[in-house]
């Protein structure tokens, strides 16, 4: 795989997350936001629907935001 593969199989991947979460955008970003990360909430919108790549370190950013928000209620 290419790194940009990696990346589309991330998104991908990620998408599918964000979709079976209960999560709404602006509550994604703003929880991503302040775990440091630096994309707009657009950016974030569009990265969601496949049409905008965000660096790596972002993806994984964001990755975590959705797993830190999803877990949120759990003990």
């Amino acid at each position: 795989m290419t790194s940009e593969s990696d990346g589309e199989a991330q998104r991908d991947r990620t998408a599918q997350a964000f979709r079976q979460s209960d999560l709404d955008v602006d509550e994604l970003w703003i929880h991503y936001f302040s775990i440091g990360g630096d994309a707009g909430a657009m950016e974030i919108d569009a990265y969601l629907h496949g049409s905008y790549m965000l660096r790596p370190i972002q993806r994984d950013l964001l990755d975590h935001a959705i797993y830190e928000l999803g877990n949120s209620g759990t003990d």
